[in-house]
């Protein structure tokens, strides 16, 4: 049987990541990435088939989010005009925010809600040396009671939502003692890219000519013997002197790959503490544009259905739900959605349409990933990081993924390629090279 020196298992931007410090070393390292679903990306895939070839849409991962000159996604995309840095600052010129009847929130009150929001987040920054983690929820929770103005409240509270949104998690979740260190110092940019943001890792990887072999779900890994056996779930079986993986954190908390030896403790132990996060979208595509064509946000005090993206170039709106809510609506069918957002948006364009197209991702039941990206819950700190990124089983099986990236950002795209290249380096010294 063939001897491998290493089978990256999963192709993400993790897997890739290794993948291209193996083909930079000019070395010959046998290889192999092996990745369960029938195309390459994980949690960064671009659809072009629903709306057509000429609407991209990005399922998953969708921004560059730390577009500085030294990140390697924005060193390695092609730009275009129509590129544009998303914010979720208010600006009244392209953004709306309507109350639950359908009136638009004077920009008086907005400027209100948004200096107490201000407020808030630096009173939270201020506690981060607590004694003990609480959620950002407990920390302010008697400050958002002591706000007596129910409109500013209800505002406020809304505000605090693109915190929800941006971890994918519930505010009663997110840790205070934490909060901020995913972002690890770095500028957050959200850079929207016109050809879709999965293209960019399809390029990227094709780029490179990886090695890869798909419809391999990995089920079994071996570590008893001389060699690391890999078994898969169509009875495949790969020997190799070393196993990266980088699956998501959702797949190992969900224990798809059974351990021989199982994992230490102390690696099950961070593996189930560390947030896992949950954000959904839903594109829906109309026959006709009932908004303001010069919109670009549509924001909505609604207690399921907040924030909607306008794309008026394709008659679309995209619809972005996290958290414990998107999860519940994942037990809706697609017809059921569509018509409780369509009732949501009545209230405010009573000639609303029924949409003529759409595509709802449900990331919680998706079997690859189980959610969406990891997330500083209460409780987790840097250190669960380190453990999540530590080799085991005598250093024969290695981890990277966005969830081990402890010394630079969690949650996003460029996180799991940064991951991919230290375990890759690490692995080229291993094996001399």
């Amino acid at each position: 049987m063939e001897i491998y020196d290493v089978i990256i298992v999963g192709c993400g931007s993790a897997g890739i990541g290794a993948g291209i410090e193996f083909e930079k070393s000019k070395c010959n390292i046998k290889y192999l990435i092996l990745e369960g679903r029938d195309r390459i990306g994980g949690r960064s895939f671009t659809d072009m088939t629903t709306f057509g070839a000429e609407i991209p849409v990005d399922l998953g991962a969708h921004y560059i989010c730390h577009h500085q000159e030294n990140n390697f996604l924005f060193k390695n995309f092609l730009r275009s005009d129509k590129d544009f840095i998303e914010s979720d600052v208010y600006d009244g010129s392209i953004m709306k925010i309507f109350d639950r009847n359908g009136t638009a929130i004077s920009d008086e009150i907005i400027l209100k809600s948004t200096e107490i929001v201000d407020g808030l987040m630096r009173f939270i920054r201020a506690n981060a040396n607590l004694d003990q983690d609480v959620s950002i929820q407990d920390l302010i929770h008697s400050k958002l009671e002591g706000i007596s103005d129910e409109q500013v409240r209800n505002l406020v509270n809304l505000f605090l939502a693109y915190t929800e949104l941006h971890e994918g998690s519930d505010l009663n979740q997110i840790s205070a003692l934490s909060f901020g260190r995913g972002e690890a110092d770095l500028e957050e940019t959200d850079l929207s890219i016109e050809n879709g943001l999965g293209n960019v890792v399809k390029q990227i990887a094709d780029k490179y000519q990886l090695p890869i072999k798909l419809h391999s779900i990995v089920t079994n890994i071996d570590i008893s013997n001389d060699f690391v056996c890999v078994k898969t779930k169509d009875q495949q079986i790969y020997k190799c002197k070393y196993v990266l993986i980088t699956i998501p954190l959702g797949c190992l908390k969900t224990k798809t790959i059974q351990f021989h030896p199982e994992l230490p403790r102390w690696k099950q132990d961070a593996i189930e503490q560390m947030g896992f996060s949950l954000l959904n979208k839903v594109y829906l595509q109309f026959s006709n544009i009932f908004w303001e064509k010069h919109l670009r946000r549509i924001t909505v005090l609604d207690e399921r259905f907040k924030f909607y993206y306008c794309l008026p170039e394709y008659s679309m709106l995209a619809l972005y739900i996290s958290g414990s809510i998107a999860r519940q609506l994942e037990n809706l069918t697609d017809e059921q959605m569509i018509n409780e957002i369509v009732h949501s948006l009545r209230r405010i364009y009573p000639q609303i349409t029924q949409p003529t197209k759409w595509l709802i991702t449900r990331w919680s039941q998706d079997p690859f990933s189980f959610g969406s990206y990891s997330s500083f819950h209460r409780g987790n700190t840097i250190e669960t990081l380190e453990d999540l990124s530590k080799n085991t089983h005598q250093g024969k099986i290695h981890w990277a993924g966005e969830h081990t990236n402890f010394n630079g950002c969690i949650g996003y795209v460029d996180s799991g390629f940064e991951s991919g290249f230290r375990e890759g380096k690490a692995l080229l010294s291993k094996l001399q090279l």
